[in-house]
């Protein structure tokens, strides 16, 4: 399982980095800064995770750039662990998100709305004596919605509901965060 994991993520990793150049080539954003490292950020929130306790989440992400105008690329990943029944279950994820700004004329609030794929990489650790640890890759889809302000030219806060589509642990996620942005 292990190897056919370490594939699946040489394979995502391959096919994103390829992909993002063949938009950057094809595409241009207009009036935008197209695609391109244009920021980093760090995300914390809350997740629920099915059959699971609420737990805390943590994350980093990637401004990307736009593909075209109002359309933002943003690799992330993010991490949680919760205890159940005094087993630990984790997840590890790698995603890429597509999100699509919808600006109000003279607002400084940008409501936006997303989805994308992750790989979920889920660890299940149990207490000593009983049968071992487990892990399992599994790809999910993501949905999310948010709020996101411009607060200074280079920096941005958010706020998203998200919920993200991974066979037996499904997740909702109320997350928060900032991006500097090293292009403005």
């Amino acid at each position: 399982m292990k190897r056919n994991g370490s594939f699946l993520v040489a394979l995502v990793v391959g096919l994103g980095l390829s992909s993002s150049a063949a938009f950057a080539a094809a595409a241009p954003a207009p009036e935008g800064h197209g695609l391109g490292f244009q920021g980093l950020g760090a995300r914390l929130g809350f997740v629920d995770p099915e059959g699971a306790s609420s737990t805390v989440a943590l994350g980093v992400h990637i401004d990307a750039g736009e593909f075209v105008r109002n359309v933002h690329v943003i690799p992330m990943v993010e991490y949680w662990k919760v205890g159940v029944g005094g087993s630990d279950i984790s997840d590890f994820t790698l995603a890429t998100d597509i999100n699509v700004d919808f600006p109000v004329e003279g607002g400084r609030l940008i409501p936006y709305a997303g989805g994308g794929l992750g790989l979920h990489i889920i660890k299940f650790d149990v207490p000593p004596g009983f049968l071992g640890d487990t892990s399992d890759t599994k790809l999910g889809l993501n949905v999310q919605g948010g709020i996101k302000n411009q607060v200074m030219p280079n920096l941005g806060i958010f706020g998203e509901v998200g919920y993200s589509f991974v066979s037996d642990v499904n997740q909702l996620k109320v997350m928060g965060g900032f991006t500097y942005n090293f292009i403005y």
